[in-house]
């Protein structure tokens, strides 16, 4: 078993090698065959102990899945400059396609062997999304193993995915229609506000985190993030557009210090935003969460915090970093929204049935109850009818806030640009084509202009030799 750093003991997070890469103990059916996502033999990370053999990368050194070899501390950075949902991510997928390739006696590296394993997924019913994903991290781990995919398994990978989307496009359930969060509109943020009690600590502290995500447009990982000193009051000086009159409005500067599009920190985005009228306010909920925190002598640290039985508080699972002790995450976040719009009624309760199709322990009894060739089809046919139902449903989720925030920008007529630079997109981004409604507005549609074209009263006519007269007389004029 290969040993592990005494530095890393504490982070499960850090693998014992470079990359996504499953357990060291990872087997192949050709044993002789050497596999760029398993361990190579020998890669001890740590060489101090007693009976740890001699390891050709030296003590304290780290065999990255190329043969080349770096300090553990190099090694634990380069790790952890990548986002821990990404790489628990890569690892899953990966871990997938290893166990695909020892069961059917495949070795990662053969040409054709992403393509097979491509079809595979296809053939039980992933979507074009899922094989693009999978493509890129297999082709990421093969290119740092030093066994990139060449030109021709890149061409068959290409036409797989594309034969993937037109039998989706030729579906007559729609099953290939992309799913998305359901947009909070601005009213339906109002519901939810609605439905917290906001003289508890509790309730401060959920008004708080959601109007903060829907006024900044954030991502459920991003309001979690903040910290205190990332919110911070100033006055907006606004001209009133009927008087002229030199406006000054409480408003709030949001500094996003990490995000999707800037996962180093690198940058820095500032989201500013003016209070607002009604219930929704996010200046007001601010204030009424950071008398909370001042009252506890909380001065640094995150925004929104854990509250238990009215106090603030620090107990339950420990965080990655210790700096964010007593904070919240994304999870609870999507929790939060989800349960909000759940009491205001915007959502439905699921039946027994549903409930049951949506469940992954019910889905593994039910596979376990069946042949072995019998699988594969039940469970295509359970995921079709999962996506189908998923489809059919108001589902709140994180992105709800921000593609809520977005269309609203859109329906008041604010340009695009202005939405790139508000809501954090990179210009041109796809993702933010994907929330935008590209649609022609019923108002602006030319068959309505036909419509009232053909139902205005008739006015006088004249003949068309008329017309041509009057014009020739016009040019002789």
């Amino acid at each position: 078993m290969t040993a592990v750093h005494p530095s890393w003991e504490a982070d499960a997070d850090v693998p014992r090698a470079l990359d996504a890469l499953p357990p060291a103990t990872t087997t192949w059916a050709d044993e002789d065959a050497p596999s760029a996502f398993e361990v190579p033999p020998g890669a001890w990370t740590d060489t101090d102990g007693p009976s740890a053999p001699a390891s050709p990368a030296g003590p304290g050194r780290v065999l990255t899945p190329s043969g080349r070899t770096v300090s553990a501390a190099a090694a634990r950075r380069i790790r952890l400059a990548t986002p821990f949902n990404t790489r628990r991510g890569r690892e899953s997928r990966t871990a997938l396609f290893t166990a695909w390739c020892r069961e059917h006696g495949r070795v990662p590296t053969d040409p054709g062997t992403v393509p097979d394993y491509l079809a595979h997924l296809a053939d039980r019913g992933h979507q074009p999304q899922t094989l693009e994903t999978y493509a890129g991290t297999l082709a990421h781990g093969l290119a740092l193993s030093g066994s990139p995919l060449d030109a021709e398994d890149r061409s068959y990978i290409s036409a797989i995915d594309n034969h993937r989307s037109a039998e989706l496009a030729a579906d007559p359930d729609g099953t290939g229609d992309a799913l998305q969060a359901t947009e909070c509109s601005r009213e339906d943020l109002a519901a939810m506000l609605a439905t917290l009690d906001r003289s508890t600590v509790a309730g401060r502290r959920d008004a708080c985190a959601l109007t903060l995500d829907w006024y900044m447009a954030g991502r459920s990982c991003e309001p979690g993030a903040l910290n205190i000193r990332d919110v911070v009051e100033e006055t907006a000086e606004v001209v009133d557009e009927h008087t002229g009159e030199l406006l000054q409005l409480p408003a709030l500067v949001v500094t996003v210090r990490r995000s999707k599009t800037n996962p180093h920190g690198r940058l820095k985005d500032v989201v500013r935003i003016v209070a607002q009228d009604d219930d929704t306010c996010p200046v007001a909920a601010w204030r009424a969460w950071r008398e909370v925190l001042d009252a506890a002598g909380v001065e640094r640290g995150p925004l929104l915090r854990r509250v238990k039985n009215g106090k603030l508080t620090t107990a339950g699972r420990p965080p990655r970093d210790p700096e964010r002790a007593g904070g919240i995450g994304d999870r609870t976040i999507r929790n939060l929204v989800r349960d909000t719009a759940a009491a205001a009624g915007l959502t439905r309760d699921l039946d027994a049935d549903e409930r049951r199709l949506l469940s992954t322990a019910a889905e593994a009894r039910d596979l376990a109850a069946l042949a072995e060739g019998e699988r594969e089809a039940f469970a295509a046919e359970r995921r079709r009818a999962r996506r189908l139902l998923r489809r059919s449903l108001r589902r709140y989720s994180g992105h709800s806030m921000r593609r809520g925030h977005v269309r609203h920008l859109q329906r008041i007529g604010t340009p695009r640009h202005v939405i790139e630079a508000q809501c954090r997109y990179v210009p041109g981004s796809k993702a933010l084509a994907r929330y935008l409604d590209d649609l022609v507005p019923w108002q602006d549609n030319p068959t309505v202009l036909m419509r009232r074209a053909a139902t205005r009263p008739p006015g006088p006519t004249r003949r068309d030799g008329d017309h041509a007269g009057s014009s020739r007389a016009e040019l002789r004029g």
